[in-house]
């Protein structure tokens, strides 16, 4: 979810103050432990079916909805746009600037890897869960709407992408929210995603477009928002206290996980809480301290959109590779979580930033070219 396929990096202030530098570590490092959460999931999945292929067992990975990273994106998102744009709601031309942004930042990797994702298809279709050959299905892939795949479930053809379909529309009602007042923009956030959820709820499964529009999970983005608000308002944590909410979000998704929440409660609860604690243990706790390892991890946020969106690449051929060398399933496990994050790495380095770097500049030379 999304990866939250936000990068701080490009919605920061020009030149930082410390205080945004300090937020910036915490919360990406945070973003690098939601984007291992969803790998580490799907490395298993990989992994568990090649224990069953080969007749013996593997260890079960059922301590609690490994999707959690999903919700902790989406809270981080909402925390971000607000905290960036908090100052610029009703400026002129400042919805067209946020949206051009952030279709440069989400939109041309998430093409690449979905084209990728058809080539898949087409050359090895055994090897791809759920392929997709229905026109409509792949452009309403691309176009980040949702549609249902032959399944009949609501995936795009590249499945993890349903988190995008989410964020392009916070990102939409965010805009017409950015095009008015502070007080009245955050208020039309949270009344359109009200009215969502309630006309989700009202109406029959057939129309299940709203359906998927108003799902609960959308309200993590106004729970990134209320953080953020605390977060600007000096709303701070002392390492003792963050700590103990780092902790209480995480026994909390374990417990709601093994009761079976998810069955009876919306995702809202049983993801949103969790995520919400963790998050405030992170952005309102103090800062990382400055050091190699600590470096490291924020890179490792920077790169957690490309190891969300590539991963399964890198998992399903390692899991190939592992299974034909007949390598202990726990050592293939760790290498496809290792060849995701080398090829998450490479795929930040050389693709992502460049082409959002050549974007970036593009955009601004068309701008500086057009008539007052």
């Amino acid at each position: 979810m999304a990866a939250e396929p936000v990068h701080l990096e490009a919605t920061m202030p020009a030149v930082p103050n410390r205080q945004s530098a300090d937020l910036l570590v915490n919360v990406q490092i945070l973003r690098l432990v939601a984007a291992l959460l969803v790998v580490f999931t799907h490395a298993h999945f990989d992994v568990s079916n090649i224990a069953a292929r080969r007749g013996t067992g593997f260890a079960s990975a059922g301590l609690l909805d490994w999707g959690l990273g999903v919700d902790i994106f989406f809270v981080i998102s909402g925390f971000i746009m607000y905290y960036t744009m908090r100052d610029r709601f009703g400026e002129p031309g400042v919805a067209r600037d946020f949206l051009r942004r952030r279709a440069i930042r989400v939109v041309p990797l998430y093409w690449i890897v979905t084209t990728l994702m058809l080539a898949s298809t087409l050359a090895v279709g055994s090897a791809v869960n759920n392929p997709s050959h229905d026109p409509a299905h792949i452009l309403a892939s691309y176009l980040f709407l949702p549609w249902p795949r032959a399944d009949g479930l609501i995936f795009p053809v590249l499945s993890l992408g349903w988190t995008l379909n989410y964020e392009m529309l916070f990102y939409l009602v965010f805009a017409l929210a950015l095009g008015l007042g502070r007080r009245a923009g955050l208020l039309l956030v949270g009344a359109a995603f009200a009215a969502l959820w309630a006309a989700a709820a009202a109406v029959p499964a057939e129309v299940w477009w709203l359906r998927f529009w108003g799902n609960s999970v959308i309200g993590e983005f106004l729970l990134g928002i209320g953080l953020a608000m605390a977060y600007v308002a000096g709303v701070r944590l002392g390492g003792a206290a963050a700590a103990a909410l780092l902790a209480a979000g995480t026994l909390l998704a374990v417990w709601l996980f093994q009761v079976s929440a998810f069955e009876h409660l919306p995702r809202l609860v049983t993801g949103g809480l969790p995520a919400l604690l963790i998050a405030a243990g992170a952005a309102l706790g103090p800062p990382a301290r400055d050091m190699p390892m600590t470096r490291l991890l924020v890179f490792g946020g920077a790169a957690s959109y490309a190891l969300y969106l590539a991963h399964p690449f890198a998992l399903r051929i390692t899991s190939i590779v592992g299974d034909r060398l007949g390598l202990p399933l726990p050592l293939i496990l760790v290498l496809c979580i290792g060849a995701a994050l080398l090829g998450s790495a490479a795929v930040h380095l050389w693709v992502e930033r460049p082409i959002g770097a050549r974007l970036g500049r593009w955009t601004v030379r068309r701008r500086s070219h057009q008539p007052a």
